[in-house]
């Protein structure tokens, strides 16, 4: 039977509501409530909220204007249309690349050129791009790291160059090409404009080049994210696809560059007394900012310097530049067009740190310090006839050595013997009779002396590849001597209930030179003030980006001049912001390259750190990434992982990349330079032309960070019952137990545990713990200390240039 129903004759539907319910008028206003709104209606709320709606496509359309106004006049700034010059870096990859048939292609095809510098690396030119010129500055480096990185900093536009072969491979990438792409990519790219090249002795088929080409173009894809390519074998058409390509490709924006920066086309040098002299620097002034004479300069491969006056320099091409020699002519013309100076007492100051207060209670003095170690030195004066084995053990206590566990070690072994007596000159004899205690006193100093020469001898490649593999594997654990005070060596370490939680106050204990390094209460509202103020914090009138101008650079020495006007590489001249060249402690997140090197990284070991626009060398202390404000300490830079490394360096208030390379030359440290940087500059390149270590960012600047380090000692049970156990080989000497007895124990299997009481003469310990122990577990203590990277204030002094931590 089928059901049966009636129409729905009288349902109807309702029209649907065009106008604002109260709800949605809520929504709109977001409870934004005025003084009016309470006495006005639900509909003349509805008609206020459509004229505002009105307002804000209006303001809206206002702000997309203005954005647009200033994106053009940012683009004129970095190397846009009608801006200074576009700097274009040409740089082989390959081997047999063809830069120089590049080269004449490009100042064959282009309106007219320019050559600076002996060996033509560099050279400018011009070209028309939509009916109008567009300058470029083209940069031939060498194929060589340092030069290929100088060029990348400055330049605008890359362009990488591969040659093309006739065999399978389609082209030819060495290793040495290989790291010039690591090292490109890791300090940070511009826009990037690929070129292919052919031997010009090559004959290869036209069917072989095609296929070879693909597999180019393919392999730029792949390294450099896919970039414009262009195949260059002679034709007139390539050469003008690679000059469009370069004049009106977008640019990258680079974080470090945010400052203003200037290539040097010129230079000129007036030499003054003592050698020092005031260098003259001409050339487009570029980055989103401007300049102020009161602002420090920074030169890449020398150091921090003063400017006297910003001056502009009148052109009206920009091929046709005017040499150093007509500058000087027209010097009466240019004193006119003066566009920011500075008095000496308004420039920022060359200071790098704040000064020791004598007067302060908490300091100690240089000169207390130097009667501290006279006094040292008396008090330990070594006997007649062992002097030699008790002044090496000496010496090593005042060394500046790493391990200070070990210095301490010895400093109580000094101790001891001292108690005990050493022999004197009339207790020893030719041999015949030796007192046995006398006897047994050298042969400890023997086994010292032997030991620390041990420690100081270098270690070999494959010692230090078990010791970081140890290190994997038993991360922070040390083994104590029997012979050793345990409560003297680790007399600076303390125990945590929990590492991450437990409260650590970062002004307790610090080192001396805390007084001297600067540290900012709040570092990223300071940062915002610098970055937003005029001349870069220092004040003054300043010369906006884009004009050409010149610079007055003065205390820069006769010597490093010289090198300028003959270097084959890029003059660069970098604006520095205020703070800028106070010394405080940056933190940088890095990351092995285990395909570019592969030896152990150890701790505190020199290397040359390259950061955005400044090179030093450094040795830094590396500690992991920890969800806490405590950052546990490795002895390894281990790899795969992220790992922050902390040096005392100058400070950067914008983001920077960090390149890490080893400093040393066959296994020798390098030192630091000379005063006019040229030893310094020379052993740096030296050390820029290894393996690349490692590679990352800026993290942070705060000499606040928590760096801890653990050590870990570890003992085993011997007597077990239920959850009590009897511990050795964690101490030697009740004394040590009863001093570290507050400190909480844990095992490897979970378990948490207290030390009752030393159990014998021998440093066996009575131990409680939360449950029950068994045989096979290991007993642990965790003891911790604050570290803090190596210090020297001699490489932040004014005049102490490259080569140094400080330049």
């Amino acid at each position: 039977m089928s059901s049966f129903h009636h129409r729905s004759v009288f349902a109807g539907k309702n029209k649907p509501f065009k106008g604002k319910s109260k709800g949605k008028i809520k929504r709109l206003t977001k409870g934004k409530v005025d003084s009016a709104s309470d006495r006005t209606s639900v509909k003349s709320r509805g008609r206020q909220d459509r004229s505002q709606t009105r307002e804000n496509r209006r303001n809206h359309a206002r702000q997309i204007q203005r954005n647009r106004r200033d994106d053009i006049l940012q683009a004129k700034r970095i190397g846009g249309r009608g801006g200074p010059p576009r700097i274009i870096a040409i740089i082989p990859i390959s081997a047999g690349a063809n830069v120089i048939g590049i080269r004449e292609c490009i100042l064959k095809r282009a309106n007219g050129s320019k050559f600076y510098n002996g060996e033509e690396r560099q050279y400018t030119t011009s070209i028309k791009v939509d009916g109008r010129d567009r300058g470029l500055i083209f940069l031939d480096p060498q194929r060589d790291p340092v030069s290929v990185l100088d060029a990348a900093k400055i330049a605008d536009v890359i362009v990488p160059v591969i040659e093309c072969t006739g065999d399978s491979d389609g082209f030819k990438v060495n290793s040495l090409g290989d790291h010039l792409v690591t090292l490109l990519k890791a300090q940070g790219l511009p826009s990037v404009v690929g070129v292919t090249t052919i031997a010009t002795e090559m004959q290869i088929k036209p069917k072989t080049l095609s296929a070879a080409q693909r597999l180019c173009k393919r392999w730029f894809n792949s390294v450099f994210e896919s970039p414009r390519v262009v195949n260059m074998d002679g034709k007139e058409a390539n050469t003008d696809q690679l000059l469009r390509h370069i004049a009106s490709i977008k640019l990258n924006d680079i974080a470090w560059r945010s400052r203003p920066y200037l290539l040097a086309e010129a230079v000129d040098f007036r030499s003054g007394p003592n050698s020092i002299g005031t260098l003259r620097v001409k050339g487009f002034l570029r980055g989103p900012k401007g300049l102020s004479a009161k602002q420090l300069v920074h030169i890449t491969g020398l150091d921090d310097f003063q400017v006297t006056c910003i001056q502009s320099a009148s052109s009206n091409s920009n091929v046709e530049k005017k040499s150093i020699s007509a500058m000087q002519e027209e010097k009466d013309d240019l004193k006119s067009n003066i566009l920011s100076t500075s008095a000496p007492q308004e420039r920022e100051s060359l200071i790098s740190l704040n000064p020791v207060d004598a007067t302060a209670e908490n300091i100690i003095t240089e000169e207390e310090l130097k009667e501290a170690e006279v006094k040292s030195k008396q008090k330990r004066a070594p006997p007649a006839g062992v002097d030699g084995m008790i002044e090496d053990v000496w010496r090593t206590l005042v060394s500046d050595d790493e391990d200070d566990e070990a210095e301490q070690a010895l400093l109580q072994h000094i101790r001891d013997q001292e108690a005990e007596g050493v022999p004197k000159e009339e207790d020893i004899d030719d041999g015949n009779g030796l007192d046995l205690e006398n006897d047994a006193t050298l042969q400890r100093l023997q086994s010292s002396k032997k030991a620390e020469e041990k420690r100081k001898k270098p270690k070999s490649l494959e010692e230090m590849r078990t010791e970081a593999q140890e290190e994997a594997e038993f991360p922070d654990e040390v083994e104590i001597n029997p012979e050793t005070v345990a409560r003297t060596r680790f007399a600076k370490f303390r125990g945590l209930k929990s590492f991450r939680t437990s409260d650590w106050d970062p002004k307790q204990n610090l080192p001396p030179e805390y007084a001297q390094i600067f540290q900012f209460q709040d570092f990223a509202a300071a940062r915002r003030r610098v970055l937003q103020a005029e001349g870069g914090g220092c004040g003054g009138p300043e010369a906006l980006p884009g004009r050409e101008v010149i610079i007055e650079i003065e205390g820069v020495s006769e010597r490093a001049a010289v090198e300028m006007k003959t270097a084959t590489r890029p003059i660069m001249i970098w604006g520095l912001y205020q703070y800028e060249r106070k010394v405080s402690v940056s933190h940088f997140l890095v990351k092995r390259h285990e395909n570019e090197d592969s030896e152990p990284v150890r701790g505190k070991a020199p290397m040359v750190f390259s950061v955005g626009f400044r090179r030093f060398i450094a040795r830094p202390i590396y500690s992991q990434d920890c969800k806490s404000n405590k950052f546990k300490v490795d002895r390894f830079l281990h790899p795969g992982v992220w790992a922050f490394a902390s040096v005392y360096s100058r400070m950067l208030l914008t983001s920077a990349t960090c390149l890490l390379f080893r400093a040393s030359e066959q296994g020798v440290p390098v030192e630091a330079g000379s005063v006019d940087g040229s030893a310094g500059a020379l052993s740096i390149e030296k050390a820029m032309e290894g393996p690349l270590v490692a590679s990352g960012t800026l993290a942070s600047i705060d000499p606040d960070r928590l760096l801890i380090k653990r050590v870990l000692l570890t003992g085993a049970p011997i007597s077990v019952s239920k959850r009590m156990a009897v511990v050795r080989h964690m101490f030697y000497k009740p004394e040590d137990v009863r001093w570290f007895k507050p400190v909480e124990l844990y095992t490897k299997h979970g378990l948490i545990g207290h030390i009752l009481d030393a159990h014998g003469t021998k440093g066996y310990m009575k131990c409680n713990f939360d449950g029950h122990i068994k045989n096979h577990d290991t007993v642990c203590m965790s003891l911790y200390k604050r570290q803090y990277p190596p210090f020297n204030a001699r490489n932040f002094e004014a005049g102490v240039s490259l080569g140094t931590q400080g330049s």
